[in-house]
């Protein structure tokens, strides 16, 4: 695998890192830079429950605050499914059962994907 494919969400590392803390399961992060003209990375967060989605929701903005980037929320209320669209980084954070239902890592299973685990599971 080419260096560049393993390094794609290196800038975002810290946010992965901060949504693992707060113990978000089935991290995962997509290289959406050749496949997608929207956005170059996805990040898909599980909540472990409505007050962990809360926790993860306000952690992603408080990171994404603190490296000077703007975004805006969609779905901020909903309790399956919340998009934090940051331009060239796209941020979901969902419920188990909204990660059932909408699939969104299979939408782009042909591009480059990096797995990230809670140290807790």
């Amino acid at each position: 695998m080419p260096e560049e494919e393993k390094n794609f969400c290196a800038p975002y590392k810290k946010l992965i890192n901060a949504l693992l803390d707060k113990h978000a399961v089935e991290v995962s992060a997509h290289d959406l830079s050749e496949v997608s003209g929207f956005a170059d990375v996805f990040i898909a967060a599980v909540a472990r429950s409505e007050l962990n989605a809360k926790t993860l929701k306000d952690t992603a903005k408080d990171v994404l605050d603190e490296m000077g980037i703007g975004y805006r929320v969609e779905g901020e209320t909903s309790t399956r499914w919340t998009l934090i669209d940051a331009g060239d980084l796209i941020v979901n954070i969902l419920s188990r059962e909204g990660r059932d239902f909408y699939r969104l890592d299979s939408l782009w299973g042909d591009a480059p994907t990096e797995k990230f685990k809670d140290k807790d599971e």
